[in-house]
């Protein structure tokens, strides 16, 4: 696989993290902005790596669940940052003082990542440099991150808390479309 098909490869597969990080960056949490990029950075460089060394019948177990766990991630968040326009700030707090904790951070960028997973595991199989292929997808799911975050952020600062909600629809739908593919 050459360079350009592993920078589109890694776009591609960086792309959830975008829709991600905007929910995120709606719900104002900028001080957590660079351990959200790193986390999901680094998680996102090490999964095709081990998606490379994992044996077919994992993958293959994986494989069934992996769009439906990423999708439940997407439209659960969506949920959540809707719902959240109405808690308290103190509901708020507790609830992203979870997710933003580095446990959080690490199962939520787990779950996003199963289809780096798998994608690694399928392109180990070929001739592709597995630090590259990493590379490239880390790249992205980190700039995407930050653009999200930063996004979201910026939006609600121009729009308002009412940018949740939209966040949030965003996410939902995204997640809907993730799982039972693009409406013709």
């Amino acid at each position: 696989m050459d360079t350009i098909n592993l920078i589109l490869l890694g776009i591609v597969i960086a792309s959830n993290n975008l829709s991600f990080a905007f929910g995120l960056g709606a719900l104002d949490i900028s001080k957590y902005h660079l351990r959200i990029v790193l986390i999901f950075t680094l998680v996102e460089f090490t999964i095709p790596l081990v998606g490379l060394f994992m044996g077919q019948y994992v993958s293959l177990f994986i494989e069934n669940y992996a769009d439906f766990i990423g999708s439940l991630i997407l439209v659960g968040l969506g949920v959540y940052v809707i719902f959240s326009f109405s808690k308290t700030k103190k509901e708020i707090e507790n609830t992203l003082e979870y997710i933003i904790s580095i446990k959080g951070l690490i199962l939520i960028a787990l779950g996003l990542s199963l289809d780096n997973l798998l994608v690694g595991f399928s392109l180990g199989l070929g001739e592709v440099n597995p630090l590259k292929l990493a590379g490239f997808i880390g790249f992205f799911s980190g700039l995407f991150s930050f653009i999200g975050l930063k996004t979201g952020k910026f939006i609600k600062n121009k729009s308002g808390n009412y940018i949740q909600v939209f966040a949030g629809i965003v996410l939902i739908l995204l997640g809907v479309i993730n799982y039972f593919g693009m409406p013709l």
